[in-house]
């Protein structure tokens, strides 16, 4: 297809946004209007009068005059009950009234965020189109949209702040908007780095990803923070949408090293990093801890799904970005091995205690981790405890089948160190005819379909049977 694949999400995201959003009397004018400097200065007007709406709903000064009311109407005599029933009727009129209009910018905001969303797939999809039909990239063309979405987001004096008070505010938003919010925010961030004409895009993905550096702790500060979501909530602060849309924020940011080692760095683990495996990784919700794995994935191998830097650096130096990102988490690894692999990956994720998504892909990342050649000295040390090969043979019990497959993965690694410590030695020797007996059965169905795991069971039952102490 001629269209640029990398970005479907974002079409696929307007085609499911429904009728037109917006009051009846600027839906048309929305509509029509292709001004990124019109639209963005208009957001922020209705999102400040949204605000303002919502300050005299239910619950502030105005609810809290009415509450004061209904105290008087219980105590105090009858002529003053009607003056307190005339109070609260004037009270629930005025906060009717404020219900209305915040709804009417609200609606206005979601449909001026969704316009710029079109817009910025339809840039995108035009000049995806003309790539594939040339075959080649113009660096002279400047993405006006694009520049003019983030210029007008980030730089223009009256709206400088506007997105970072959008994200602290998601709760406040509809659905619709804080999906838009999301899909604009991180398509300025990976517009310059996927997708065949992502080099057309370069500048705009550098420039926002400066913005957002220069603003982390309030932006990924508040990112971070969303993701302490009550499991069962609906609507508001914590909810699971509002949780899952600032999990994608958040590892878009993250394929900028910038963003990715100021997020790693001593100073900010123990706030960022930490509470995804203390708390997040273990929510009842199945949606909210899966997204929550997937962050810590990309935060400890510094792997996305997309293709990194083909844009900003080029095809060549593609790899050379790789190798940036996997050296910063190899960097994070290596200082805080202890808080991270001992006390959190094994004593919590890999616990009895842990749901079996954590368990799981837990392991996966384990594997993955350890089988990186960036990551030699963690390997090393993971694979030289008597305690952390203990975990993995109780692991490799489990009742569940891929468990003791994923375990498999990180046990082959113990096997095949030739330089094995004695305390290691001696558990494997103990226990070497049982586990040969054990690892024989293990997955046999699969050894006709996956020739790798065949062979790579059978070498490690052929090392534990020649261990010798």
């Amino acid at each position: 297809m001629l269209e640029n694949q990398a970005f479907g999400w974002l079409k696929n995201a307007i085609k499911g946004s429904g009728p037109s959003i917006g009051s009846p009397s600027n839906a048309a004018a929305i509509s029509a209007c292709s001004d990124p400097a019109v639209l963005v200065s208009a957001v922020a007007q209705d999102f400040n009068l949204a605000l303002n709406a919502s300050s005299a709903a239910p619950g502030s000064d105005v609810a809290a005059a009415v509450s004061s009311s209904e105290g008087m109407v219980t105590t105090s005599a009858p002529a003053n009950g009607v003056a307190a029933a005339s109070a609260e009727n004037s009270a629930d009129s005025s906060a009717t009234e404020a219900d209305g209009a915040s709804n009417d910018h609200l609606d206005d905001l979601t449909a001026r965020l969704d316009r710029i969303k079109i817009l910025l797939y339809e840039e995108r999809s035009a000049s995806s189109n003309a790539v594939a039909q040339s075959g080649s990239i113009n660096l002279n063309w400047i993405p006006a949209i694009a520049t003019g979405v983030f210029k007008n987001f980030t730089t223009e004096s009256d709206v400088d702040e506007l997105i970072p008070k959008l994200i602290q505010n998601l709760p406040l938003l509809p659905f619709e908007a804080r999906k838009s919010v999301s899909a604009i925010f991180n398509y300025l961030l990976v517009c310059g780095l996927d997708g065949l004409d992502a080099q057309q895009f370069a500048s705009v993905s550098s420039a926002f990803a400066k913005y957002v550096c220069e603003r982390a702790d309030g932006i990924i500060g508040q990112l971070v923070s969303e993701h302490d979501c009550k499991p069962t909530s609906e609507g508001g602060a914590g909810c699971v949408d509002i949780t899952l849309l600032c999990g994608s924020m958040l590892r878009s940011s993250l394929r900028h090293a910038s963003i990715y080692q100021w997020m790693l760095s001593d100073g900010n683990c123990e706030r960022l990093v930490y509470p995804f495996l203390d708390c997040y990784v273990h929510n009842p919700n199945f949606d909210v801890s899966s997204d929550a794995l997937e962050t810590v994935r990309v935060m400890f191998t510094g792997v996305t799904g997309g293709s990194a830097a083909a844009g900003i650096l080029g095809d060549q130096a593609s790899e050379e970005h790789k190798q940036l990102m996997e050296g910063i988490a190899s960097d994070f690894l290596n200082r805080k091995y202890v808080d991270v692999i001992d006390e959190r990956i094994n004593n919590k994720c890999l616990s009895s205690k842990a749901n079996y998504m954590t368990r799981r892909m837990s392991l996966q990342l384990l594997s993955s981790i350890l089988l990186n050649r960036a990551n030699y000295n963690v390997m090393m040390l993971y694979i030289s405890s008597s305690q952390n090969l203990v975990t993995i043979l109780c692991l490799l019990r489990d009742p569940s089948p891929h468990i003791t497959l994923d375990a498999f993965q990180v046990f082959k690694i113990f096997v095949a160190n030739p330089n094995k410590p004695p305390e290691v030695v001696k558990i494997l020797f103990d226990n070497k005819v049982k586990l040969v007996k054990y690892l024989e059965g293990l997955h046999k169905e699969r050894e006709n379909s996956d020739e790798q795991y065949r062979d790579e069971k059978q070498l490690v039952i052929s090392t534990l049977e020649g261990l010798e102490i």
